[in-house]
């Protein structure tokens, strides 16, 4: 049913009164229908004003058409099949200010729409970028005053964003403490200069919530894609990767990336190239486990245990190392059935050597799935002496996204006899509180850190910190990488408890299980 007519300043003091920035809309007939919770765009204007408008304002620029107060652009876009031109409308309420960014409604949906419009409008050379924004911490400032509070909060966060931000710009809340802009005509340069500048508006003065002031930082990802590809969803999901490489950075982090969809493993097109292949592997029980001895430090033959590292047959017959696929699925469900295809192929072969233990990695949303902690309870009532030989690996990266989750996942393994190895040790989230908190069995000693230790005084004293962290809490060491006898000397007088690397072996699929470790000969 059509809602009642309304004019455009009743429609301004609506939105404003609800807190709501700007909308898009259609005109007259728009607004009736948007009231109506139906159409999102369409053309606003009539057809004199389409003509004098066409004569002044060219595809891809922003026209004010706004009177008695109220902000009102239209963006032209390319002509229709006729030749008659196009225009976009927007509506800004006066939540955000006179001059900032053009807020756009219904989320990424509403700015993918207007990347689209945009597509069609510029040249398809010219530079677009795509960025988003994370409010840092706002999930523990939740945890601590509520969630109207943190909601509140980022609105206020997103109202001094969007006022940073060019006029000219989109802008939307794409999630809980994210947002998005698309701004044309920067080039990674000068995105870098304006990312700077709008995080220190950002945490120029604190907020203030009904809390008390509140200081608050941003993250910030970006995306420089050429307005050819605004098309299609991977320029925001680029912009979304580069987020996530900027959060991983601690707080206030900044990430700007070229999009180039052919190139980056992380793009759509790679991600959903990966998905398929692994999806088929999956069906088609091409799934298969490689497995790399992890062995003592102080007798080299003999192996502590032995790592399960995930390899898919492609359709060429080659079998494809984890690192050439799961960068492609790790963002996407399809990780967790591969953890527990992974997971049931490793209990089958700790069903069938029983003097063998080994260890399964998993993924951050795997510690979430109910379905292959199913699957682990299934095999513990079936045999218990083959689950109580695993041990599951988790990277500290993932451990400390939600480390009450993390916690509650552990502590369900451990009640079955399953081991615990901290990955990528030392890798950028190194805290005592982890180790406290997580109490594994197992460290493992990021690679980078172990590489060139018999001569890097840095790295050396970087092992001997965490071997020293590790006997205060009664966990043993693995250096992870070791390609060298020199290296693996060090290490050993160092203390580290066991090593694994190409030196003792490389992944095997399938494994001389009655020998220990390749590479004792030679060993100095």
């Amino acid at each position: 049913m059509m809602g009642p007519a309304i004019t455009v300043g009743e429609l301004t003091e609506a939105l404003e009164a609800a807190g709501v920035g700007l909308y898009l809309y259609e005109g007259a007939r728009g607004v009736q229908r948007w009231l109506a919770g139906e159409a999102r765009y369409g053309d606003p204007v009539g057809a004199e004003t389409r003509a004098r408008l066409a004569e002044t304002v060219a595809p891809g620029e922003v026209a004010q058409v706004g009177e008695a107060g109220v902000d009102e652009r239209l963006v032209r876009l390319a002509d229709d099949g006729e030749g008659r031109p196009r225009f976009f409308g927007v509506l800004r309420a006066a939540e955000h200010g006179a001059g900032a960014a053009l807020a756009v409604r219904n989320g990424r949906p509403g700015l993918q729409a207007h990347l689209t419009d945009l597509a069609e409008a510029l040249p398809t050379e010219t530079t677009v970028v795509c960025a988003a924004f994370a409010v840092d911490g706002l999930r523990e400032f939740c945890r601590a005053y509520g969630y109207d509070a943190g909601d509140a909060l980022a609105r206020a966060v997103g109202r001094r964003v969007a006022r940073a931000l060019p006029a000219e710009a989109a802008f939307a809340r794409i999630g809980g403490a994210k947002f998005a802009a698309v701004i044309v005509g920067d080039d990674g340069d000068a995105f870098r200069a304006r990312a700077e500048a709008v995080c220190g508006e950002v945490n120029a003065s604190p907020f203030d919530v009904g809390f008390g002031p509140v200081s608050v930082t941003i993250s910030v990802g970006a995306a420089i894609a050429r307005a050819a590809a605004l098309a299609t969803p991977e320029p925001f999901d680029a912009a979304l990767a580069a987020l996530d490489e900027a959060r991983g950075d601690g707080e206030a982090g900044l990430f700007v990336a070229e999009h180039d969809a052919d190139a980056s493993p992380l793009s759509p097109a790679a991600m959903r190239a990966g998905a398929r292949a692994v999806m088929r592997a999956l069906e088609q029980d091409r799934v298969a486990i490689a497995f790399q001895p992890v062995v003592s430090a102080g007798s080299p033959t003999r192996v502590a245990f032995r790592e399960c590292l995930a390899r898919v047959l492609d359709d060429e017959g080659r079998w494809l190392p984890a690192g050439l696929f799961l960068p492609k699925i790790e963002r996407l469900d399809l990780v967790r059935a591969l953890d527990r295809r992974v997971l049931r192929l490793a209990l089958d072969a700790l069903a069938a050597h029983p003097t063998e233990r080994l260890s399964v990695n998993v993924s951050v949303r795997t510690m979430h799935d109910r379905a292959w902690l199913r699957t682990l309870e299934t095999a513990f009532a079936a045999d218990p002496s083959a689950v109580e030989r695993l041990i599951v690996e988790l990277t500290e990266s993932a451990a400390v996204v939600e480390p009450e989750r993390t916690k509650a996942f552990l502590d369900a393994v451990r009640a079955m006899g399953v081991a615990i190895a901290l990955d990528d040790f030392g890798a950028g989230y190194s805290s005592f509180r982890h180790v406290r908190d997580f109490r594994p069995d197992w460290v493992k000693i990021d690679g980078g850190f172990v590489r060139g230790v018999a001569t890097d005084a840095d790295n050396k004293l970087f092992v001997d910190t965490l071997v020293g962290i590790a006997r205060n809490f009664d966990m043993a060491t693995v250096a992870e990488f070791v390609e060298t006898h020199e290296d693996a000397a060090a290490l050993r007088a160092l203390g580290v408890d066991c090593l694994q690397g190409y030196l003792y072996g490389k992944p095997a699929i399938e494994p001389d299980w009655d020998l220990a470790a390749a590479a004792a000969v030679g060993e100095a």
